[in-house]
């Protein structure tokens, strides 16, 4: 890993990149009928094609199942091709925004009170009150977008809450079971893909053949090789060259970061509400935590400052290890999942108390 100051940050903007990109993409292919099915085969078939045989080379070589076959099960129906068919559903029925804010503070809840029942995780003040300062930003969002609201968005709404919840299951059952980040993560990126051209190959099929190739093909590179394949990567190294408070932040930018794409690549401006909801949205995140920091002298202002450099290239960034960090990360960094590594940052980042 290269030691210079700027590796992580340049990595750790990639990996914002990579995941407003493919959701701009998301909202984007539906606007141009392609359905929420074939958006979510794409996302995990592409990247099946290169966990498929390193899932077969790891079986020959450990003649093992990396994972017990019932938990497979359960993380591939948690966070596979279900939840990215959900995820992408509700952009049938809401704006962008939603999905950016909606998704990400269902994912906080639901794993933080999931931690809290099978992970003992400490439920602090700090937690809650960085969360009603997120439910604060969703009153804004909906509340005072006077113009431009559809009146489904509240279906929007739910679905991405679901795909949040389901996520968040997901996150913590992977930190329990502590599922590999090599050969456990593949194996359940190979079990998404053969479930996603079972499940969702018949539905899907018909709306690939008759789209426009250019469409299908800007998708499969936007949705499984920069969604599913580069974000994972670009992930990898960032844990290990950031600290983990700002590591573990780092999903806090991606909805601002959407909707400036949105802006500069489809001409669609981000409303007063929309912008006043993602700056409430990443103060909570902020404050839960600046609060919950493996180093109790970090502040919330040091945290803000720190992640600031990630999109302004400023400063240097100190490589912190310690006994709870991103150290576990090192042995088994050539692949994984986002939810896998996200599963590791988020106990280090949010130390249990007690």
């Amino acid at each position: 890993m290269p030691t210079s100051p700027y590796f992580g940050t340049a990595l750790g903007t990639l990996t914002v990149l990579c995941w407003a990109s493919y959701n701009v993409a998301a909202k984007q292919g539906i606007e141009d009928g392609l359905t929420p099915e074939a958006l979510a085969f794409l996302r995990f078939a592409v990247p099946g094609l290169i966990a498929l045989p390193l899932a077969c080379f790891l079986a020959l070589r450990q003649r093992v199942m990396p994972i017990r076959l019932g938990r497979l099960a359960a993380l591939v129906l948690l966070g596979g091709p279900i939840f990215g068919a959900i995820a992408v559903t509700g952009y049938e029925y809401a704006p962008l925004s939603h999905g950016l804010l909606f998704a990400p503070v269902a994912v906080f809840l639901s794993g933080g009170v999931l931690g809290h029942i099978l992970l003992k995780d400490s439920l602090s003040k700090g937690r809650v009150f960085g969360a009603l300062v997120m439910f604060t930003g969703l009153a804004v969002l909906v509340g005072f977008q006077t113009s431009g609201l559809p009146d489904t968005w509240w279906v929007g709404a739910f679905f991405f809450v679901c795909a949040g919840m389901l996520w968040g299951a997901y996150t913590v059952l992977i930190k329990k079971w502590e599922v590999s980040l090599l050969s456990g993560t593949i194996a359940v990126a190979s079990g998404s893909a053969v479930m996603a051209a079972v499940v969702l190959g018949p539905v899907a099929f018909g709306t690939l053949a008759s789209a426009p190739l250019q469409s299908v093909v800007f998708q499969a590179i936007m949705q499984g090789l920069i969604g599913g394949v580069l974000s994972v990567v670009a992930l990898i190294g960032a844990v290990r060259a950031l600290p983990t408070q700002v590591a573990a932040l780092l999903p806090t930018f991606t909805p601002g970061v959407a909707l400036f794409i949105a802006l500069m690549a489809n001409g669609v401006s981000p409303t007063s509400a929309e912008i006043a909801g993602c700056v409430l949205v990443l103060i909570g995140f902020l404050v839960s935590a600046a609060r919950h920091s493996p180093r109790k002298s970090e502040t919330a202002k040091q945290a803000a400052t720190s992640l600031m450099q990630i999109f302004e290239d400023i400063g240097a960034q100190k490589r912190t290890r310690t006994s709870t960090s991103i150290r576990t990360l090192a042995p088994e960094a050539s692949a994984s999942t986002n939810s896998a590594i996200w599963a590791r940052v988020g106990g280090a980042s949010f130390k249990r108390e007690g």
